[in-house]
C-alpha cells in the first residue's frame, strides 16, 4: 500500500495505466510506415475487478413487499469483448491502422479525463468533510 486512502490508490493506479496506455498508442503510430511492425496495446487492466476486491461488502438489495424491484433485474452482464488483434496488414508487412489507433487514443484521454475528474471530486470531498466548507 502507497499510505494513500483506497479510491485514491486505484484511482492513481488507474491513471498510471492509461498513461502507459497512451504512450504505447503513440508509438504505435510513430511506427506506421516501419516495416514488418506490429501494433501493440497493454492487457487491459480490470479496474471493476481491483474496485471490487477493495470496496467492503455492501448489503444486497431485498424485496420485502410486491411492488420492489426484484434484485435479480439488477445484475449487470460482464462479457467481455475480444478484439482483432490486427485488422489489416499493409504489403510491407506493416498492421498498423492510424484510424484505428487514434480512435483507442481519443478513448484513453476521455477515460483519463474521467479518472482525473473523479480524483478531484474525491479530493472536494475530503475537504468539505475535513473543513466543513466547499
Amino acid at each position: 500500500m502507497d499510505g494513500k486512502p483506497g479510491i485514491f490508490s486505484l484511482l492513481a493506479s488507474r491513471m498510471d495505466w492509461l498513461g502507459q496506455r497512451q504512450k504505447v498508442l503513440a508509438q504505435n503510430i510513430a511506427n506506421a510506415d516501419t516495416p514488418d511492425f506490429v501494433p501493440r496495446d497493454l492487457k487491459p487492466q480490470q479496474f471493476r475487478r481491483m474496485v471490487e476486491r477493495s470496496a467492503m461488502p455492501l448489503a444486497t438489495p431485498e424485496a420485502t413487499q410486491a411492488g420492489h424491484i426484484q434484485t435479480s433485474s439488477l445484475r449487470v452482464d460482464n462479457r467481455s469483448v475480444e478484439q482483432k488483434e490486427r485488422y489489416e496488414t499493409a504489403p510491407s508487412g506493416n498492421a498498423v491502422v492510424v484510424e484505428e489507433q487514434l480512435i483507442k487514443v481519443a478513448q484513453t484521454q476521455n477515460d483519463y479525463n474521467a479518472i482525473t475528474n473523479l480524483y478531484r471530486k474525491q479530493v472536494a470531498m475530503m475537504k468539505m468533510a475535513l473543513t466543513g466548507r466547499q
